[in-house]
Parts: C-alpha cells; sequence; structure tokens
C-alpha cells in the first residue's frame, strides 16, 4: 500500500544515514552523503578487511532461520566483530515494544551468524527511533558502541530524516475538513 511504502521509505532514510556513516569506518566508502540525499545503498560493500550488507539475506547454514533478513550487516575482519542491524520507526508509545520484537525475533539468526563466524563477536543493534524522532538511553549507548564519539551527531541527522519524512507521510494523507 502506498502507506506501508512511505514508512518503509522513511525508515530506509534514517538507516543509511547510520549505514554510510559506518561503512566509511571500515573503509568500504570514501564519503558520506548528506542525510537529505536520494543515495540508496548498495546491496554489499566488501573490502579485505571488512563487509557491508544492506537488505541482505544470510543463508543458513546450520539452522532452519525463518527471520533470515536484518536491515543491515556489517562484518569487521580486522576486530573480528559482526553488527545486526535492525531499524524501526514505531509510534512512540511502541518503542520499547519494538526493541523486544527485534531482539526474539533475530535470536536465531544471531545463532547462526555466531556459527558462520566461530571466532567473532556477533551482536544485534536494535535502532528504535519513534515517528517523532525520539530514541531511549539504550540506543545512545548501542550508538557509541557502533561509531563512537560521532553517535550523537549520527543520531541527530537520523532524527532529522525520520521527522521529515513523518512530516511528509502527514502532508500525504492529511484529512481535509469542510
Amino acid at each position: 500500500t502506498l502507506a506501508q511504502s512511505k514508512y518503509l521509505d522513511r525508515h530506509n532514510a534514517a538507516l543509511k544515514i547510520l549505514f554510510f556513516e559506518k561503512c566509511k569506518d571500515l573503509n568500504l566508502v570514501e564519503s558520506v552523503p548528506p542525510w537529505y540525499s536520494p543515495v540508496t545503498p548498495k546491496p554489499i560493500y566488501e573490502s579485505d578487511d571488512a563487509e557491508a550488507f544492506w537488505d541482505v539475506p544470510v543463508y543458513a547454514e546450520h539452522a532452519y532461520v525463518k527471520a533470515n533478513r536484518v536491515d543491515a550487516r556489517f562484518v569487521d575482519h580486522k576486530t573480528k566483530q559482526v553488527w545486526a542491524i535492525e531499524m524501526s520507526c514505531p509510534w512512540i508509545d511502541n518503542r520499547k515494544k519494538k526493541v523486544e520484537e527485534k531482539t526474539t525475533k533475530y535470536g536465531p539468526l544471531l545463532l547462526e551468524l555466531k556459527q558462520q563466524y566461530p571466532s567473532y563477536k556477533v551482536q544485534q543493534c536494535n535502532i528504535i527511533i519513534d515517528a517523532m524522532g525520539g530514541w531511549s538511553k539504550e540506543l545512545e549507548q548501542t550508538m557509541k558502541k557502533l561509531l563512537g564519539a560521532r553517535s550523537k551527531g549520527v543520531l541527530k541527522k537520523m532524527q532529522k530524516a525520520t521527522i521529515s519524512y513523518t512530516l511528509h507521510i502527514a502532508r500525504t494523507f492529511k484529512a481535509t475538513v469542510t
């Protein structure tokens, strides 16, 4: 539906900011496009030291994994870390519920990734920014793990994108009163 595609556009607009920032950290891209850029990430970025995946399924070798497509995935071969990134832009009241939902949904996938990367630290990062641009203290800590000192600035860009798209959605579906 039109509404679902608009929600996905908002989700992707916010997530691609984090995605390109992390790709830059891993030397997979040279620059980060501005938050308002229409640029869409490629599905795969690779070097000898790292890999980044945008909306690419994980093919399970060891177990049946129903939910095998996280929003983004980073593999850092230097530090031996894998990050499975799941993003959501729920309504304000549903932020906490979304974190629990995502964690439960992708548990089996994390186990699969641990088997595919046995000596690596594998972790899931739930990036939940509500439709009005709010986030939790836990998200600030998660972002700090992912991006270090730049995390707050990146969160603010993601917030801008989220609010901008929420406004666009509201304008698209505004009711006319006669």
